[in-house]
């Protein structure tokens, strides 16, 4: 280019022409900003923002820093001798590097980040803090990413990045962070651990019947908490950006109930109501009054969307419904017969009988928890006999389908007239094909008016003065013989202690615990299905010389067979050595009669294994708990007797 020409443009030439510099002082270039985002491994990306530049300009720049990349980056190989170390102005997190080698670096670092790995962070909530260590949270610092770094041998990055790194290494103003790694399955994992010291779920109202008093109180339902996982682990990341140890609140969600107050009010008010007045039920001459103690029994609460209401249990009243009919309920209204040679002969009419309707029933008691006329007259319905006397006198039943035998060797003669009574009561009965049999509801109330006398009977927790003790030698033969025809049982009670008289022909080879039944008018009873698809007549024998009482079920034949397997006697509890005293208004002062004898307590297990066509079905665990039992002495309180 020509002198003159430079001259004539320049500087010079222009002040000799008059031109005045501008008074304003010329745009510099913008500062440099840095955003650093550390995590993950992944140190943060330097950016710069640059002024409009001519293109000549920038591709000056370009040259000079790929000029100084190049020699950044290759003439630490091409010295043989040299061992890279950290350039002039290069820091991490502001603290000076420069010097040092990869070995200087590994301490230098490790030491610089102790106090961030030993607790990175601490979470906080509410009154509960935790301390979790790097290694519980998946946190580390990659020491040899972070030295490459510093070292100027970072491998991986935008060519862009690269570039612009060396210019700042170049101007002595590097500033480098850690290389942070996070697993985020195990800082997942940590948080979801401490979820069950958080997390609470919404706790509905809830209504409480004081059993004492019966005062109603209402409990109003509590706000749940839930620890949002996602969200804090966002707030962990972005705490250890710092490499600082900090403090973060774990994030939460408030779960709101959706309790309604007027629905839990209303609920209140309708348990009140419930206990205010007691139930009369009513049918002829048998009555049941349920005071505020049984009325408890039977209100249940429902729990909704809107809250928690109190109605009446229905569940519960049908169970209570249930026995009643057993007070009730007529016997088997088809003739009673007895066979001779198969053929069955009349020897008691058939007759019309009630039952309790019991769907009905329960309908009516749970109305009546509404109103303030609580009395219910229970409703019935008439039963007809299903066969005629031309129908029975073609019924065959000479198949017998298992006899059930016990006996009775010992028995007071008060026992002995109950067992005839309850025997009594059962002959001759004829079971409909599919129907349901119910010893309470054939035997019917066990009163005098039936044949029974007062016995000493198991009641509770103790052997006392009952209509009809011993009856249960009736309820023990009749359920072995359902046993051992196969049939299918609907309720079976054992005693609650063990009896040795119901030892005897329990089981085909051997004598032993397990097999009886206990049944209590209004409480247990023993019911059991005929589904043989043929009409049972169920035959009894009560021999009182030899004192055995044997019940046969007799029918049609089936293609089953029956097996016993057991008994199997485990967990034996010795009987208590102290023995109890019970009080006794009906022996005179001054008198003692012992009325139980101390037995161990056992656990007896029998399966039945029931066979057809020659394939074995499932078998059925009866199992029996009998409890210890301690002597039992009756202690006289009555009139002393006279000299």
């Amino acid at each position: 280019m020509p002198p003159r020409y430079a001259q004539k443009y320049g500087p010079i030439q222009r002040r000799r022409n008059g031109f005045t510099p501008p008074s304003s002082p010329m745009p510099q270039a913008t500062p440099v900003r840095e955003t650093r985002v550390v995590g993950g491994g992944i140190t943060g990306w330097l950016t710069r923002t640059y002024d409009h530049a001519s293109s000549n300009d920038i591709r000056g720049v370009v040259i000079i820093a790929v000029v100084l990349v190049l020699l950044a980056v290759f003439v630490p190989y091409l010295l043989p001798n040299s061992e890279p170390t950290v350039s002039t102005g290069v820091t991490l997190q502001g603290v000076g590097m420069s010097g040092l080698t990869r070995n200087m670096l590994t301490e230098r670092i490790s030491k610089r980040y102790e106090t961030f790995l030993n607790e990175p962070v601490t979470l906080v909530y509410g009154d509960k803090i935790w301390h979790p260590s790097a290694p519980d949270l998946g946190i580390s610092i990659d020491i040899r990413q972070t030295s490459n770094e510093l070292l100027g041998m970072s491998t991986g990055r935008g060519l862009g990045i690269l570039f612009h790194t060396t210019w700042l290494r170049w101007q002595g103003i590097l500033d480098v962070g850690p290389h942070v790694v996070v697993n985020a399955a195990k800082l997942q994992n940590y948080l979801v651990q401490i979820t069950k010291e958080i997390d609470q779920p919404v706790q509905g109202s809830d209504i409480v019947i004081d059993g004492q008093t019966g005062a109603v109180q209402a409990i109003p339902a509590q706000m749940g908490h839930q620890l949002l996982v996602e969200q804090t682990m966002v707030e962990i990341l972005n705490t250890i950006r710092t490499a600082q140890p900090l403090t973060v609140t774990v994030r939460t969600n408030v779960l709101a109930p959706s309790t309604d107050d007027k629905t839990l009010a209303l609920s209140v008010n309708n348990a009140k109501q419930f206990l205010s007045a007691p139930i009369a039920i009513r049918y002829g001459k048998q009555n049941w009054v349920w005071q505020r103690d049984d009325l408890i029994r039977f209100i249940a609460t429902n729990k909704t969307a809107r809250g928690i209401e109190v109605i009446p249990d229905v569940h519960a009243i049908a169970t209570e419904v249930d026995r009643m009919a057993q007070y009730i309920d007529t016997g088997s209204v088809e003739a009673r017969v007895t066979v001779g040679d198969g053929r069955a002969t009349i020897v008691q009419p058939s007759r019309h009988g009630v039952r309790l309707d019991r769907a009905a029933a329960v309908q009516k008691i749970s109305d009546a928890f509404f109103k303030t006329d609580r009395v219910v007259e229970l409703p019935t319905v008439e039963v007809l006999p299903q066969l005629s006397a031309s129908q029975i006198e073609a019924l065959r039943f000479g198949d017998v389908l298992s006899t059930g035998r016990s006996s009775f060797v010992g028995s007071a003669k008060y026992r002995i007239t109950n067992i005839v009574a309850g025997a009594k009561h059962i002959n001759g009965v004829l079971i409909a094909p599919g129907a349901t049999f119910s010893f309470n509801t054939e035997v019917g109330e066990i009163n005098e008016a039936n044949g029974f006398v007062k016995g000493y009977a198991v009641v509770g927790k103790r052997t006392q003065l009952e209509w009809g003790g011993g009856v249960c030698q009736v309820s023990t033969s009749l359920f072995r013989a359902a046993f051992y025809a196969g049939m299918p049982f609907t309720e079976w009670h054992p005693h609650p202690f063990y009896i040795k008289w119901y030892d005897d022909y329990a089981y085909p080879d051997v004598a032993g615990p397990g097999l009886d039944a206990a049944i209590y008018t209004g409480e247990l009873d023993l019911r059991f299905v005929n589904d043989t698809a043929h009409w049972v007549m169920i035959d009894t024998t009560v021999d009182t010389e030899k004192q055995i009482l044997d019940i046969t079920l007799r029918g049609t034949a089936t293609d089953r067979a029956v097996r016993v397997v057991g008994p199997k006697i485990t967990n034996t509890i010795p009987a208590p050595k102290d023995p109890v005293y019970v009080d006794d208004p009906t022996i005179a002062t001054g008198i003692t009669k012992q009325s139980d004898k101390a037995k161990d307590g056992i656990s007896v297990v029998a399966y039945r294994i029931i066979t057809v066509h020659g394939k074995d079905l499932p078998g059925e665990e009866f199992a029996s708990n009998f409890a210890p039992w301690p002597n039992i002495f009756l202690r006289g309180t009555g009139p002393a007797i006279k000299p």
